[in-house]
Parts: C-alpha cells; sequence; structure tokens
C-alpha cells in the first residue's frame, strides 16, 4: 500500500498565506482515510522535506498565485514542476520543489494550491477567504479523493 502524505504548508501570519494549513488541520480532525497521513508543515521546509522522503505519494497543499479568482483550486503535478524556472506562483518554492524535482521518480504527487485574496502581516484569514473556506475545504478533500483513488 501507498504511504500518502497530505501535507500544509504556508504561514499563519501572512493571511491566506495559511490557507493549507488550516485546511489540512480540519482534515486532521475528520480523518476517516486510514492511508493518509495528515502533516502541518508551516513554513519548515526541512521539516517538510524530511516527512515526505519515505513517502510514495505527495498531495501539498499551499496558497498558490496563479492570477485566478480568490479561493479557485489549482492542481499542479509533482512531475511536472519543472526545476530550472522560477516558481513564482508559490512562495514556499525555495528548496522543497527542488528536492520533489530530484525525487520525482520516488515520490509522485501533486500540489494543490489556493488563490488568495490577500498576503499580508495579519494572523488568520482575509475575510473573503475566510468565507469560502468551507467550499474550499469540500472542493479541496474532493479533489484529493480523486488524485488517490
Amino acid at each position: 500500500m501507498e504511504k500518502v502524505i497530505v501535507l500544509g504548508i504556508g504561514n499563519r501570519l501572512m493571511m491566506d498565506d495559511g490557507i493549507g494549513i488550516y485546511l489540512v488541520e480540519e482534515m486532521m480532525r475528520d480523518a476517516s482515510a486510514q492511508n493518509i497521513q495528515y502533516i502541518i508543515g508551516e513554513s519548515d521546509i526541512d521539516y517538510c522535506i524530511q516527512q515526505i522522503e519515505n513517502a510514495t505519494f505527495v498531495i501539498i497543499i499551499d496558497c498558490t498565485i496563479t492570477g485566478g479568482q480568490p479561493g479557485e483550486i489549482t492542481i499542479h503535478s509533482l512531475d511536472h514542476l519543472v526545476v530550472s524556472r522560477s516558481f513564482d506562483f508559490s512562495v514556499h518554492n525555495l528548496h522543497l520543489f527542488q528536492v520533489l524535482y530530484q525525487l520525482r521518480n520516488q515520490i509522485k504527487g501533486y500540489l494543490i494550491g489556493i488563490e488568495p485574496y490577500k498576503i499580508s502581516f495579519n494572523f488568520g484569514l482575509s475575510r473573503v477567504i475566510e468565507n469560502k473556506r468551507n467550499e474550499i475545504e469540500k472542493n479541496v478533500k474532493g479533489v484529493i479523493q480523486q488524485l488517490i483513488n
């Protein structure tokens, strides 16, 4: 059986940048799938790398800036992320995605991105994203189920 990890990354002190953390925390409370391990990585990329090294399938949930509408979900295959180009859509890309690229033959997975409304110094989500939070969570759970089945 595959070891599936759902990893929430972000920074709670930067408003909507923390959406990945908040979503994974909710999923942890409601975890019914026994083959999924939920991990809060926040912005500690070294910890994230350590956690995913033994996984076979990783789903990263993060705030991504793709030019979509606030709360819009995008899905990016990790093996299609090219390490030589700049990852302008995620602020947590320093070396996490470089390591994932190097491990692409061992670890398969996806980045589920949520378009922010505002990234700024402040604790908690923006009102716009908070108002869409239940819908975002429902949609992300559906995407996860499709990806692992």
